[in-house]
């Protein structure tokens, strides 16, 4: 039977289990650039926030799973799937954010958390494109002819049920993240939350994000980013976040664009 619903479930709970997924890795470096004659890669950074992140709630009693614990590299449609397998109760996906192509004088700074824009006509083609393997691993079932078709249709309405939850989930990241930074930064940091079509949030079974952290070109944020202090904070702000969300029967915020 596919259940739609997760709030009230995840209301019962007394922890949530958490599934975080650092973007890249492998050949995949994700944004990189040379730093006092090294090169700091996402791939690399992701994966550090993660491990931090995942300290921090642990150490407050919750269940986390990371999608990497090493540099390699994983399908993106692998990442979603180890979080329906094991029934997760969230999944974040972290990243750091790279610069336009067409960005030449200024370089941008802050963090934005995005949702999966489930509602358009394009999405519903992606979504049929992708066809069995965004099924991989999720409750929808993966299927041909015929039950494909099913599952395609049960995927989109889960993806819809969830929806609310990620917006609320969405809200709480950004704003405890945002909060994390020196006092004076926050207006500045704060790109808000916003809807893309990702195929690593078009995957998941429960409520998720995409999380950019900062930008790895940006001076300020990358201090802040690598800094142990900054660990520190951002590892607590988000912690803090699911916490908000595991407890929070609404939430609401302003979508970028809306």
């Amino acid at each position: 039977m596919l259940l739609l619903g997760t709030s009230s479930a995840r209301a019962e709970k007394k922890s949530l289990l958490v599934v975080l997924d650092p973007g890249h890795g492998g050949n995949d470096l994700g944004t990189s650039m040379m730093v006092n004659g090294k090169r700091l890669s996402e791939k690399d950074l992701s994966l550090q926030l993660a491990k931090r992140f995942a300290e921090e709630l642990r150490n407050r009693d919750h269940r986390v799973v990371l999608t990497r614990t090493k540099d390699e590299e994983l399908p993106v449609t692998e990442r979603t799937s180890v979080a329906n397998r094991l029934k997760a109760d969230v999944f974040v996906s972290i990243h750091l954010n790279s610069l336009p192509a067409t960005n030449t004088k200024s370089i941008p700074e802050g963090i934005e958390t995005y949702i999966l824009n489930s509602t358009t006509d394009q999405n519903s083609k992606r979504l049929a494109d992708l066809e069995n393997a965004v099924l991989k691993g999720s409750i929808a079932g993966p299927g041909a002819g015929r039950a494909a078709e099913v599952g395609l249709i049960l995927k989109d309405l889960l993806l819809e049920a969830n929806r609310p939850d990620s917006r609320k989930l969405a809200c709480e990241l950004q704003k405890e993240l945002v909060s994390a930074f020196p006092v004076g930064e926050t207006r500045k940091k704060d790109r808000g939350v916003r809807q893309a079509l990702f195929y690593v949030l078009l995957g998941a079974d429960m409520p998720s994000v995409l999380l950019e952290v900062g930008f790895l070109a940006n001076a300020k944020d990358r201090a802040w980013l690598i800094s142990d202090l900054g660990q520190l904070k951002m590892s607590r702000a988000f912690a803090n976040a699911i916490e908000g969300f595991h407890r929070s029967k609404s939430g609401h915020c302003q979508i970028h664009g809306q």
